[in-house]
């Protein structure tokens, strides 16, 4: 019998981003990051403070890394059936063992306790990261789409590194560790709440098509540039200013004309930031318009995730520059950006890869066919 099913479609970048689930594991890998960065950070202190010794504390951190072998059961034998089930059960279970202590503090100084926390904690922070490179690879994207949507996610343990800033102020204000907990068990029933709605997590379906164009537009690099990197050049000059009259602007008389410049500077920096969500909005749209393709973000979720999304801004210039090769290369003009410095500056000065993305758009309108429009 011959075999009529049709292959499944490849996931780009774009179809990840523009899925419910995906954000939904992103937050939920957020929180999970938030909490455990927090709680590991003040646990020794709660521990001190009932008692217990340093030898009991690391009963929590052995039941952790025991946690991370089950963790990587549940990624690679249950995810695959169990998607969904598969991140919540452990959620549920790490938020009732948390949630004992509020009832009963005793418990910091029990040995039993602190191993089945320690177990579950450990489940938590392991089944996330392997079970999320799972699904994805599971929708059969190409290298660059995987490392960008993998990376974006890896942005969440950036995120989290600020989780004990806020810990610490709710260890200060009762180092009992109550309010700690309680923050814990808020992120791990927030995570639950993210996942719930989604019917599936794992990206083995077909990917939505959309396309959204806008008209082509050419605009000078030069003047892009320009636009972004000037309120950097006026907080130099005003840093510049300040250091020179020694931090004693009342004393010297230029305190007024100081905060007209630094209010300027504010302005600047606000019509910049406008700009810059305008420039990912109408990229994306005109990119479309001059040729479908499903490797493009709709124009509002590309402006969102560069102006809201850590690293955000620079997979999406990276994803741009390579699709604009691709499509120089299909039209026989080569290559139209060098990946190599997009990279460089995306991350260094981001300014400068938007340029050189707005430079390569400009080349590409000129040999686009009026029906790919």
């Amino acid at each position: 019998m011959q075999n009529t099913s049709q292959p499944k479609a490849a996931w780009t970048l774009a179809d990840f981003l523009d899925t419910y689930r995906y954000w939904a594991l992103f937050l939920a890998s957020l929180l999970v990051g938030l909490g455990g960065e927090g709680l590991n950070t003040v646990l020794p202190l709660i521990s001190r403070g009932t008692g217990s010794s340093h030898q009991t504390i690391a009963i929590f951190y052995l039941g952790s890394n025991a946690g991370w072998i089950i963790g990587a059961f549940l990624a690679f034998v249950v995810v695959s059936r169990q998607g969904r089930p598969a991140l919540i059960v452990p959620l549920v279970v790490c938020a009732l063992v948390a949630g004992s202590v509020t009832a009963a503090p005793s418990l910091w100084a029990s040995p039993v306790f602190l191993f089945l926390f320690g177990l579950s904690f450990g489940t938590v922070r392991a089944v996330f990261p392997l079970a999320i490179a799972i699904f994805l690879v599971g929708g059969r994207p190409g290298k660059v789409d995987f490392g960008c949507a993998l990376t974006l996610m890896s942005a969440t343990i950036l995120t989290a590194a600020f989780a004990p800033i806020g810990t610490s102020w709710l260890y200060q204000g009762d180092q009992g560790g109550l309010p700690v907990i309680l923050g814990f068990l808020v992120c791990l029933v927030i995570a639950v709440i993210l996942l719930l709605p989604a019917r599936r997590l794992a990206f083995d379906d077909m990917p939505r098509q959309r396309h959204r164009p806008l008209a082509p537009q050419k605009r000078s690099p030069l003047m892009v540039v320009a636009i972004l990197t000037t309120p950097l050049a006026l907080i130099f000059l005003l840093s510049l200013v300040y250091g020179f009259q020694g931090g004693d602007m009342e004393a010297s008389g230029y305190f007024e004309i100081t905060l007209i410049f630094a209010l300027l500077v504010l302005v600047v920096a606000i019509a910049a930031f406008i700009y810059l969500a305008y420039w990912c909005y109408r990229i994306h749209g005109e990119l479309a318009g001059s040729a479908p393709s499903q490797r493009l973000l709709t124009p509002l979720t590309a402006m969102l995730i560069a102006i809201l999304v850590p690293l955000g801004l620079p997979i999406l210039l990276m994803t741009l520059g390579d699709l604009l090769n691709d499509r120089g290369r299909e039209s026989g003009q080569g290559r139209l950006i060098s990946i190599a410095w997009l990279a460089l500056w995306s991350f260094l000065f981001p300014p400068v890869a938007i340029a050189l993305v707005q430079n390569a758009a400009n080349r590409s309108y000129d040999w686009v066919s009026p029906e790919a429009v």
